[in-house]
């Protein structure tokens, strides 16, 4: 289990390289750490020698993006509004989602999610979607959009 945030994208693919690329350019000790031969599937996400999260990019036709979109698409069920409908759009016209799985590593939950904020607001800054977290909502770059 664990703790995850997924920015769904909507416009266009994304790669594991471009977030490494912007995240070091905008927060320099950001850095990550490929999985063999996964590398542009899946990183782990250090800041300096301290491990902040597991990142992966699944994109449509993989498994695990289609049971994403439609689990997300399920906790919106017997919900209405300008919102959901919003975030319903999102969901359906997704072309990517970035999912960390937040590692806490014995820090204060705070401190933990605000050294992510810049990989949150780069995303919002150069690409379209909303930022989705377990148990709180979706939020696009001016602030939650969905509570869940």
């Amino acid at each position: 289990m664990g703790y995850f945030m997924r920015f769904i994208v909507t416009d266009g693919e994304l790669r594991l390289e471009e977030v490494e690329h912007a995240l070091s350019a905008v927060d320099p000790p950001f850095r990550l750490q490929g999985h063999g031969e996964s590398r542009d599937h899946s990183a782990d996400l250090y800041r300096g020698d301290e491990l902040y999260g597991e990142l992966e990019v699944n994109r449509p036709g993989d498994d695990l993006f289609e049971d994403e979109i439609d689990e997300l698409l399920e906790l919106l069920e017997g919900q209405e509004g300008e919102a959901v409908e919003t975030v319903e759009t999102v969901l359906r016209g997704a072309t990517a989602i970035l999912a960390v799985r937040v590692l806490w590593q014995g820090r204060e939950v705070e401190s933990t999610l605000s050294s992510l904020d810049p990989l949150w607001r780069w995303l919002h800054d150069q690409r379209e979607g909303l930022l989705q977290a377990d148990d709180e909502g979706y939020y696009d770059g001016d602030g939650l959009v969905l509570a869940t």
